[in-house]
């Protein structure tokens, strides 16, 4: 069964809790990286299940839902209001080959990304970041503020899963 937008927002904001979401996308970038760092080409290409994703595809995702954040955030302050295009994660990572990008390539570019989104935030006033927002066919209406606190927890959902996709089970139990 598939998750609805307010379920997957329930469930990844629960990862969030009380941290600083700014503070998370800063360290977000360097956690993936020493996550990977020494781990197997078997591993980074495994499966876990049929139509679940293997790590190489999660951290290939990340970097370009990094695209889209930074795509949705300059057409939200730029105009407020924006209809803003949903894009199909299941078919840019089939047809993008997020499976054949090597890990560094993807943390490189979700790393150099997120650096300039951090210094946009910076440069805006904190009001712009309840005032400017988009509006988005399945999310509906959503702030600078409201992007920045879901990209944050979105963040820790795939960290989550690239941990327990890296860890042995019997390691983990340990």
């Amino acid at each position: 069964m598939t998750e609805s937008f307010p379920e997957y927002r329930t469930r990844v904001l629960g990862y969030l809790g009380s941290r600083d979401p700014v503070g998370v996308l800063r360290v977000s970038p360097r956690k993936l990286a020493r996550l990977l760092t020494g781990v197997s080409r078997a591993v980074l290409t495994r499966r876990p299940a049929p139509g679940k994703w293997s790590v190489l595809e999660i951290v290939a995702h990340v970097a370009d839902a990094e695209l889209a954040l930074s795509w949705r955030l300059r057409s939200a302050i730029a105009a407020p209001g924006v209809a803003l295009a949903w894009w199909d994660e299941s078919v840019w990572a089939e047809r993008l080959g997020y499976q054949a990008i090597p890990w560094r390539v993807s943390v490189g570019r979700f790393r150099a990304l997120r650096l300039a989104n951090l210094g946009l935030l910076r440069s805006l006033p904190l009001t712009a970041w309840d005032e400017s927002y988009g509006t988005h066919p399945k999310r509906g209406r959503q702030s600078v503020r409201e992007f920045v606190t879901l990209e944050a927890a979105h963040d820790l959902n795939h960290l989550r899963q690239v941990r327990a996709l890296i860890t042995p089970r019997d390691e983990a139990a340990a």
